[in-house]
């Protein structure tokens, strides 16, 4: 795979339908925490706000993907700046669900270890992508 092949893979087929996905959870994390609290869990996991920041986060970095699927590019730091935002949630998830006791439903913590293994490769996608970019244009990450 080219460079270019592989920085146009990432704009159009992994970084859009990404987007969406983080529109669609910034939307449903800020304006329903309640009910996303109630769907997850046997009993409350975290207050309502915590829910609203996560939401805010994925809004904004959804905001940030648009500006670069506009663009049509990704600079390597974008990129380190995307996996940076993938991969911190990944330690963080991983540590509650491995050291948390939250009474998560049995689906919802398939789904969220999904989640967070999808996230770990986002970012090493993105890193190793940023890597080669910088490499091969001059551009710094």
């Amino acid at each position: 795979m080219t460079l270019e092949r592989a920085h146009n893979l990432t704009v159009r087929r992994i970084i859009l339908p990404d987007m969406v996905l983080n529109w669609f959870l910034g939307a449903v994390l800020l304006f329903v925490p309640r009910t996303v609290d109630s769907l997850l869990g046997t009993a409350s996991l975290l207050p309502a706000i915590a829910y609203q920041g996560m939401g805010v986060l994925f809004l904004v970095f959804a905001a940030w993907q648009l500006t670069v699927v506009r663009r049509g590019a990704a600079t390597p730091a974008g990129l380190v700046f995307a996996a940076l935002m993938a991969e911190v949630p990944v330690l963080a998830l991983t540590a509650a669900l491995v050291f948390g006791n939250f009474p998560l439903l049995g689906v919802w913590r398939v789904v969220l270890w999904i989640g967070d293994i999808y996230m770990l490769f986002l970012g090493t996608w993105y890193l190793a992508l940023a890597r080669w970019l910088a490499k091969n244009t001059g551009i710094a990450a």
